[in-house]
């Protein structure tokens, strides 16, 4: 008797630059590269592996990055959608840290009861966040950016369009051993394995185009199976059936066959180990270029054709030796300035770190914590109330900020005189605060919601200092005229300012990314 699926094991994609692909399922995502490798039936390309802490079958995507690929196309036959399980008490952080990380997104809608976020990831690949119960009950996904209980928990579904919704159906259901389990606005769900990962939903498009596979395109869709033996019950079933499944093939991490479903959609079956720990240890997965035993004779040759990509860099460690927990990210570029990240009420020494490299690629990044609790929440300075400042405090905690800055440069050997604030917030009003009251600790600045900190009674000289303001028009909590009162403060002691508004409110949105990215790479890159 053939065993039931059990579910997803991954989703594969075609991408095209693999550093993009890397920092964005890594750094934004917060996903572990559980695997570099190459694609074994084209091993002149990367083949990269994404999951959580152990490359758990069922939590994984993986991509054959293709510099050279085409844009693919979402039409009929196709798996146009990926869906990642997060808790439903997350959703409202991770709509944070799209926009902060200016990825644009649609909703949150519902479907099926769930709340849904769709976006997309740099090569147009549909994705979407699904707040779904079942994944409370799995574990955080890695160790990283995002804190565990907000971590993706593992793929919750694929969405496929069909020309013939029907055929694809009764192959679902006859063939495979899915149930219907729920219908919605032309939208049929079908189930297989149970929790997370368990999903396809099926969307008929008669007469719509057929998709193409290619840059940000799915290229096959696998479902599990416990063992050698269960896969080849299934191959010989499938072919039975009259099925094009191919012979077993030998992944490394794990053995397969592959076959089209009535639509066109490529599937797969994979087993669920030997996993991903057969060839590095699993504190180090993902770190080096892993070959299969039959093409390690090539790997020169393999390796001279690939475009260099480092590992990515691991979390670093809180450190405290300055004065401040930190993290310090070293510069990868020459002539680019240190960007000392400043996070708003409530963040810490990771929350800007990816807004820093999208802002300045390559460049220094030094991100301290602010040493202030105000409800368990880190902030740089103490308040009174909301926009009432303890001038006292914030006085000495701008001084505690410019010896630290000084401080970090001896140790990480970076010019003290090339350091560009990027605050947000609480950290921008300290920015602000470290223009007025210790002029030459700061190059430049870039200030994102900022408001006046203090009227100095000696004003400093600022001339030339460039400055950028992101105010936003409909913000609650600082008000058209206090950022004009900070532009005109500023420009009162000689700094060139330039106040940008921008239609929203505190949050921040990818036109702030975009702004500012522009105006560092005109005003301070290139001075």
């Amino acid at each position: 008797m053939t065993q039931q699926l059990g579910g997803l094991h991954h989703v594969s994609a075609i991408a095209r630059d693999p550093r993009r692909n890397l920092d964005f399922y890594t750094g934004v995502l917060g996903l572990r590269l559980v695997k570099k490798t190459v694609n074994f039936d084209y091993p002149q390309g990367y083949h990269l592996y994404y999951g959580d802490a152990a490359g758990t079958p069922g939590t994984l995507l993986t991509f054959f990055p293709l510099p050279r690929a085409k844009d693919g196309r979402q039409g009929a036959g196709q798996t146009v959608a990926v869906g990642l399980a997060i808790p439903p008490a997350s959703l409202g952080y991770w709509i944070e840290r799209l926009l902060r990380h200016g990825v644009r997104y649609e909703g949150p809608t519902t479907r099926f009861t769930e709340r849904v976020l769709a976006f997309r990831d740099p090569d147009g690949l549909a994705l979407e966040l699904v707040a779904s119960a079942a994944a409370v009950a799995q574990p955080g996904a890695v160790e990283g950016p995002v804190p565990a209980e907000h971590a993706i928990r593992g793929l919750h579904s694929v969405t496929l369009w069909e020309e013939d919704a029907a055929a694809t159906a009764a192959f679902l259901t006859g063939t495979l051993g899915f149930q219907q389990v729920a219908e919605e606005g032309g939208l049929t769900r079908y189930a297989v394995g149970g929790g997370p990962g368990a999903l396809v939903d099926v969307r008929p498009a008669r007469g719509f185009w057929p998709g193409v596979v290619a840059a940000g395109a799915v290229h096959h869709v696998a479902w599990r199976v416990s063992d050698a033996a269960a896969l080849e019950n299934w191959r010989e079933r499938l072919v039975a059936a009259g099925h094009d499944a191919t012979d077993v093939r030998d992944r490394l991490y794990f053995r397969s066959v592959y076959f089209h479903e009535p639509g066109g959609a490529l599937f797969e079956l994979a087993t669920a180990g030997p996993g991903f720990a057969v060839d590095e240890p699993p504190a180090r997965l993902g770190q080096t270029l892993r070959l299969p035993p039959w093409l390690e004779d090539r790997r020169a040759e393999i390796e001279r054709a690939l475009p260099p990509l480092d590992p990515p860099r691991p979390p670093a460690e809180e450190t405290t030796g300055l004065g401040f927990i930190h993290q310090y990210v070293p510069a990868t570029v020459t002539g680019r300035p240190t960007l000392l990240l400043l996070h708003g009420t409530g963040g810490d020494e990771s929350d800007l770190l990816d807004l820093g490299r999208a802002l300045a690629p390559g460049a220094a990044l030094l991100s301290p914590r602010g040493q202030v609790l105000e409800q368990g929440m880190p902030r740089f300075f103490r308040r009174l109330a909301p926009g009432v400042f303890d001038e006292a405090d914030l006085r000495q905690r701008t001084d505690e900020l410019a010896g630290f800055v000084s401080a970090a440069s001896a140790t990480y050997e970076f010019d003290a005189g090339d350091v560009v604030a990027v605050g947000y917030s609480n950290g921008a009003n300290i920015a602000a605060s470290l223009l007025l009251a210790r002029p030459g600790v700061l190059r430049a600045a870039v200030l994102l919601r900022a408001m006046t900190p203090f009227t100095p009674e000696t004003l400093p000289d600022l001339a030339g200092t460039p400055i950028l303001l992101l105010a936003g028009q409909t913000d609650p909590l600082i008000s058209a005229a206090e950022a004009e009162r900070l532009a005109a403060l500023l420009r009162d002691v000689g700094a060139d300012v330039t106040l940008h508004w921008q239609p929203g409110g505190h949050e921040l949105t990818p036109d702030d990314l975009r702004v500012a990215t522009a105006w560092l790479e005109r005003e301070v890159v290139r001075a």
